[in-house]
């Protein structure tokens, strides 16, 4: 008997608190730090946009580190006030973790407008953390439900990423070089992944690869980073139960890309 989907994201959400919670005492590198939350973060487990900023003594939130903004080729000169009605500083000023939907947005924050409108999004989480003026902002591929238990989920996550001290536990970050992390990443994910339906952007990267491109070609091929192509690849592997481009060329006749 197949779980409920309420029960299926219950358990996603447990999971990715557990997995946050080992990133977190790693204290990796900022943009290392981003582009692991990306895949831990979505409660549906798409893979999320992932921004760190934090607030400068002149009183301006600027950009520390961000994980699949490629085509926003102006994400780390972006710079917002404490006084402006937008997600960040709004999220900060009240210590709460604000989450809403796309369609909300032009009702709760009129001012607010996107850095490229191209960006696909469907909704966002601003998640300031308890000193040191961070705040973090996930914009995820998926719809949010409403209600408490989403609010908490993400209260969650930012009680853990309050956590976050780059300098602690440096020995563990130079032990995890880039091969390690997407080897963990792939190795925590394969069970739990396994054939589930790629999403859009993964049939797109998929045929791209079984076409010969390279993760960088590929990147300049749909506009996005190649750190996020990258991340992207992992999950499809794990989705289709292969380890990598070799298996996925040699099984390629017999694989449904189309799910």
């Amino acid at each position: 008997m197949h779980e409920s989907k309420e029960v299926f994201i219950l358990n996603r959400q447990i999971h990715n608190l557990s997995e946050i919670a080992k990133i977190v005492y790693a204290s990796l590198e900022p943009n290392e730090l981003c582009a692991l939350l990306a895949t831990r973060v979505c409660p549906e487990g798409e893979l999320a946009k992932v921004y760190l900023a934090k607030l400068d003594q002149d009183g301006l939130f600027k950009g520390l580190a961000s994980f699949g903004y490629a085509r926003e080729s102006k994400i780390h000169e972006y710079k917002v006030g404490l006084v402006r009605s937008v997600p960040m500083p709004d999220a900060y000023l009240r210590s709460e973790v604000v989450v809403f939907n796309k369609d909300e947005l032009a009702i709760r924050y009129p001012e607010f407008k996107t850095i490229d409108e191209r960006t696909p999004w469907e909704s966002m989480a601003v998640t300031p953390t308890l000193g040191r003026g961070l705040v973090f902002v996930f914009r995820l591929q998926t719809p949010l439900a409403t209600g408490v238990s989403i609010q908490l989920y993400f209260e969650a996550i930012a009680y853990l990423l309050s956590f976050y001290r780059k300098e602690c536990n440096q020995q563990i970050f130079e032990q995890l070089t880039p091969s390690k992390l997407a080897a963990t990443t792939s190795a925590n994910n394969d069970e739990e992944l396994r054939n589930r339906p790629l999403t859009k952007r993964q049939r797109t990267i998929l045929a791209l690869i079984q076409e010969g491109l390279t993760n960088s070609q590929i990147a300049n091929e749909i506009g996005y980073s190649e750190s996020l192509v990258r991340q992207e690849s992992i999950l499809i592997y794990a989705k289709l139960g292969v380890r990598g481009r070799v298996d996925l060329r040699a099984e390629s006749p017999s694989l449904q890309v189309s799910r």
